[in-house]
């Protein structure tokens, strides 16, 4: 019994202690691990074992005294039997609880693990500030990387076996304030890829990618944004291509899971492997089929679509919002729109979402706000929508695992003229909307409707992007009536200039919003590129004033989006960093203007009127 404070007197008086001793409580099989498991012994292979570890680390027993200063800390002192035991411990913890990616992230007083699950990060324990670093230092061993460097970056990986299962972990570490931090990220390569209706894919949708699957030739786009399972996805595409009879090359940095029969292909920096030295050996082997891990610059966008043309297949992924911004992406990086119109296949969108537990969601009447977010998207509001409660099952979170919603645009004769003559982006996706075609809001209203999904989650994820290609098209004038410039400082209040403020700080967005209303401008304030995009779906605009720096979407997101959607509307930037590359990058992306804080009130006046001169 720990809590008989006799036998605790008695254990002190044994040990010669003059002090209390600490009470520490955890269950009898974690203490029996403590004494049976030879943890102690050294690790010569980077593949660990890990069934033996505890699941879990709970109480004051998380916390381990380390009283070695961190600069005597050897690679015999991290093999000891506590350091093993956490490093053992935190790593089953996380695959238990389904976690994709380990944070190890030091502080001030103390060091901070937290695990990311579902797509969102939470803090599991802390230790102190000293058991951390030997932790991270114990973790760059089993990976490989050089314990001496703490200040520039690396990457590594090893292999750990966790319940019969094995695991690759990939590290990568960077230099804090606080000391290094290290992430991992849990795979398991080796796992069977997903069936496609597994992933949240519909029949139709499923047949489509298949169909794509069985093509010679032509270029298929897995896009998204990152961390919404795209390397899941194209990996279960590929699982349905007959690598048998069908050569495929991969281009990946790095390989995250193994394709029976695929000859696959990892950059590596450091030992001079570049991913464009691999890109052009790759298309000099001859192969059937290439799968380029990411289109991440001019160049691989370019090899991707000039081996496509000679008549060989290429499957890649973009980061992009939706399948038809991916045009808007590539011609950034340099591709024509014809070019475009005679290779690309289709292109497949999709998002990750969490999913409702189903062992304690809640189901309640549609409220109004929830009526309002999804009317736009369906003529069939349903009676009845899912909330998150929370439940033993799902840690209390209200949601239990992710699911993908998609939308595979295919590349037919109308979209790629539409492409071909630079149609707008929006025009396209109108015209994909106007034919039936079963888009990402579609999709995504649909399963909140299965109520898998919390309709809050799909506006605030996928809803409010779309709410911009929605607006409607612009009357066409008369051409009877006589065109009159009106001066913009000769408006009158009727055709009052709307100008939308969009800044985080409360006091700033509250005072740059009265001084242009004492200006005569009506003026509507957002709190960042999220309620920005939103209010943008609502009305039109004729001006935007954007700080940077913000949270959810920072305003150069904000103006390339913007852009992507074929909202005209021009932006200054009002923001207090001062960097010229700032100020280039925001320039270059199209911004009308950019002010540093702090700035006269006068020039920040004379730049709204500027612009707005310009508009008219």
């Amino acid at each position: 019994n720990p809590f008989n404070l006799e036998i605790l007197d008695n254990l002190r008086k044994i040990t010669g202690r003059d002090q209390a001793l600490k009470l520490a409580v955890t269950e009898p099989e974690h203490i029996e691990l403590l004494f049976k498991s030879d943890l102690g012994t050294e690790t010569t292979s980077k593949k660990v074992d890990m069934s033996r570890a505890v699941h879990e680390v709970g109480g004051p027993t998380r916390q381990f005294p380390v009283e070695e200063p961190i600069e005597h800390i050897s690679e015999a002192d991290i093999k000891k039997h506590p350091i093993v035991y956490i490093a053992n411990t935190m790593i089953n913890k996380a695959i238990t609880e389904r976690a994709s990616d380990i944070h190890i992230e030091p502080k001030e007083d103390e060091t901070v693990i937290r695990f990311r699950v579902d797509g969102d990060l939470k803090d599991s324990f802390a230790l102190k500030k000293n058991t951390g670093v030997m932790l991270i230092s114990r973790l760059k061993v089993l990976g490989g990387l050089d314990l001496a460097e703490r200040r520039k970056p690396q990457d590594g990986s090893f292999a750990a076996t966790v319940n019969d299962k094995t695991y690759k972990l990939r590290l990568a570490t960077t230099s804090t304030p606080y000391g290094e931090s290290l992430i991992i990220r849990l795979l398991e390569p080796s796992g069977k890829p997903k069936d496609l209706g597994e992933l949240g894919m519909t029949e139709k949708q499923v047949s489509t990618i298949i169909e794509f699957a069985n093509r010679t030739h032509g270029v298929i786009m897995i896009v998204g944004p990152t961390g919404s399972g795209k390397t899941t996805t194209i990996y279960s595409f590929l699982s349905h291509i007959d690598c048998q009879t069908r050569s495929l090359i991969s281009v990946e940095d790095p390989v995250e899971y193994s394709i029976p029969f695929a000859n696959q292909q990892q950059a590596n920096e450091k030992a001079g492997i570049t991913f464009e030295s691999l890109l052009k050996s790759a298309v000099r082997q001859d192969p059937d089929i290439l799968f380029l891990g990411e289109v991440r610059d001019p160049y691989s966008a370019k090899m991707s679509i000039d081996f496509a043309s000679t008549g060989h297949l290429t499957v890649t992924t973009l980061h992009t919002s939706n399948a038809t911004t991916a045009i808007f992406r590539l011609e950034r990086l340099g591709l024509d729109r014809g070019t475009m119109a005679d290779t690309i296949i289709g292109v497949v969108a999709q998002r990750l979402l969490k999913k409702l537990c189903p062992h304690c969601k809640q189901i309640a009447q549609i409220s109004p706000e929830e009526r309002a977010m999804l009317a736009p998207f369906t003529d069939e509001v349903p009676a009845q929508v899912a909330h998150p409660a929370g439940c033993p099952k799902c840690n209390n979170t209200g949601y239990l695992g992710r699911e993908g919603i998609y939308e595979i645009i295919k590349f037919d004769h109308e979209i790629a003229e539409m492409a071909r003559s630079g149609a707008p982006i929006a025009e396209i996706r109108n015209a994909v909307r106007d034919r039936g075609d079963f888009l990402i809001s579609s999709h995504a209203v649909e399963k909140a409707k299965k109520l898998l999904f919390a309709p809050k989650d799909i506006y605030e994820h996928v809803l409010i992007e779309e709410l911009a290609f929605k607006e409607k098209k612009p009357q066409k004038e008369d051409p009877q009536k006589e065109s009159h410039h009106i001066p913009v400082a000769e408006k009158e209040i009727k055709d009052e200039i709307s100008i939308l403020v969009v800044e985080d700080d409360h006091d700033s967005r509250q005072l740059v919003t009265r001084f242009l209303e004492n200006n005569g401008y009506a003026v509507t304030p957002a709190e960042d590129g999220v309620s920005a995009l939103l209010q943008l779906g609502k009305q039109r605009f004729d001006l935007i004033i954007s700080d940077v720096n913000m949270p959810n979407l920072n305003g150069f997101k904000l103006l390339e989006m913007k852009g992507q959607k074929g909202i005209e509307t021009p932006v200054i930037f009002l923001t207090s960093r001062s960097d010229p590359e700032d100020m280039d990058r925001g320039l270059g992306l199209g911004a009308a203007g950019y002010i540093t804080k702090p700035t006269k009130k006068e020039i920040l006046l004379s730049k709204v009127k500027t612009v707005l001169e310009k508009r008219a």
